[in-house]
């Protein structure tokens, strides 16, 4: 049997080296404010047999929520909160039923009224799934608006950051 053939069958003689892309897909040392573990229930991955896209926004939301909960306690009802500005995902390799997740989430950035989060997911071989970022608001519900982050708030996230930093 020849090269050729070989590698039809899905098998090389000679293995090529791993390429820089590949690299980049293995997961980094992030230091994270929150770890969420997580195994991928049945119902999150889709026909093509890997988590649907829109699922990764339920884990970011899962690993934040948290870690707001945690660094924060709980907002008085109907009052102050945060809503969701923007979120972004780079999708880096595909996750599929069963497999063993970890969610980070840090924040990296505070402005006036708002902050950012950075996430990192990792498979249980320690590659590179997603990462992201979202940016939430300080909102009044009462007032219906956006309102500056309190001062005890942005020292936690401010310590956070601090801690966090790579």
């Amino acid at each position: 049997m020849n090269n050729k053939n070989i590698q039809s069958q899905g098998q090389a003689l000679f293995p090529r080296p791993e390429s820089a892309i590949e690299r980049t897909k293995r997961a980094t040392k992030m230091k994270a404010s929150y770890i969420l573990k997580l195994r991928v229930p049945f119902g999150d991955v889709d026909m093509m047999g890997h988590v649907n896209n829109a699922k990764y926004l339920t884990y970011f939301e899962t690993a934040r929520t948290t870690l707001l909960q945690e660094s924060f306690g709980t907002f008085p009802q109907g009052r102050l909160g945060v809503i969701i500005a923007r979120a972004e995902i780079d999708y880096k390799a595909p996750a599929r039923w069963n497999d063993e997740l970890e969610i980070k989430v840090r924040p990296i950035s505070i402005g006036n009224s708002s902050f950012t989060y950075e996430y990192e997911i990792t498979n249980q071989e320690r590659k590179l799934v997603a990462k992201g970022k979202t940016v939430q608001v300080a909102y009044d519900y009462s007032k219906g608006a956006s309102v500056p982050v309190p001062e005890l708030a942005r020292s936690i996230l401010l310590k956070q950051i601090e801690e966090t930093k790579d």
